[in-house]
């Protein structure tokens, strides 16, 4: 396995350990700090990669599942884990050859799974053309010929209501723009 995924996969196995015992409630990792132009220029190097770091990932979800979280016996670790995935820069999703930075109106993008407190779904995003989309985070309607950078703060404030467990004011303690109801499940089933 490359290192950049056996590390991440070390670093997945000592954060489910440091939860389980409670030592922290949080952990930023690093992960696959590589350059990734040529990605799509070695497709069998590029299907072991995502593959492996599918199976890492599972294996994540997998130990934190079987593990009871400490703050409330009744759910697991994986019931309450919120993990986010981004980069500083993103690639140009239009173009395989070289897979270029820069995108598409300087967009940016983050994948999160907030346990049910974020709705689901691609909120905005690139077109064909090269315009792009972003939400109305109020209602959820996509936002045509919009820029990523007037919704990032509503984009961290949904992340932070899944890290707050769905308490709207701690979210107002940090975030001052416009409601995200269209973002967040504000009566998450649980």
């Amino acid at each position: 396995t490359a290192n950049k995924l056996s590390s991440l996969a070390r670093a997945c196995i000592v954060a489910v350990k440091a939860f389980r015992l409670n030592l922290t409630q949080s952990v930023i990792v690093p992960a696959l700090r590589d350059d990734p132009h040529g990605a799509f220029g070695d497709m069998a190097n590029l299907r072991d990669t995502t593959q492996t770091l599918g199976g890492i990932l599972e294996a994540f979800m997998g130990d934190l599942t079987a593990a009871e979280d400490p703050s409330c016996s009744a759910r697991s670790l994986g019931d309450n884990v919120v993990m986010t995935i981004h980069g500083d820069t993103p690639k140009d999703p239009r173009v395989k050859s070289g897979w270029p930075d820069g995108t598409p109106n300087d967009s940016n993008w983050i994948y999160a799974m907030g346990n049910g407190f974020i709705k689901t779904g691609w909120h905005g995003g690139v077109r064909a053309n090269g315009a792009t989309d972003v939400f109305d985070p109020t209602t959820g309607a996509t936002v045509a010929n919009g820029s990523s950078q007037s919704v990032s703060a509503a984009a961290g404030a949904a992340v932070a209501f899944a890290v707050a467990k769905g308490d709207m004011r701690r979210v107002q303690d940090f975030y001052t723009g416009p409601a995200i109801d269209g973002i967040v499940n504000i009566n998450p089933i649980q």
